[in-house]
Parts: structure tokens; C-alpha cells; sequence
């Protein structure tokens, strides 16, 4: 879980960064913020994959149970 906040906060200091950009100088700066996105946005698939490997995990435990109750 803290995993998550640490990406929701880093995105969104990222789409800051990103809309500041006219602000904050020419250049540089756009390509790094765009990098730092693309490495959020990455980091952000991964862990919706993980999401969905632990529902699937979760849900495959409960069949389990539910078969030796039964």
C-alpha cells in the first residue's frame, strides 16, 4: 500500500512539474519531466499487473476453501 501512495504522490508532483514547465525555463527540463512520467506511468502498469495476479491469487484460495468445505 505505501507503494501506491509513493506513486500517486510522485505523479503527481511529476504532472506539476509538467504543467510548470512554461514557468520554469526552456528545454531540459521538458524532456526530464516527460522521462519521469513515462517511468511513473511504467511503474504504475506493473502494479496494476500485480493487482490483478493478487485478485486472481485471492480468488483462487477462496475456490480452494469453498471445494474442502464443501
Amino acid at each position: 500500500m505505501g507503494n501506491v501512495l509513493s506513486l500517486q504522490l510522485a505523479r503527481e508532483r511529476a504532472w506539476q512539474s509538467v504543467w510548470n514547465t512554461e514557468t520554469t525555463g526552456p528545454g531540459g527540463e521538458n524532456s526530464s519531466n516527460q522521462r519521469l512520467l513515462e517511468r511513473l506511468e511504467a511503474e504504475n502498469a506493473q502494479l496494476r499487473r500485480s493487482v490483478v495476479e493478487l485478485a486472481l491469487q485471492i480468488q483462487a484460495l477462496r475456490d480452494a476453501a469453498r471445494t474442502l468445505t464443501a
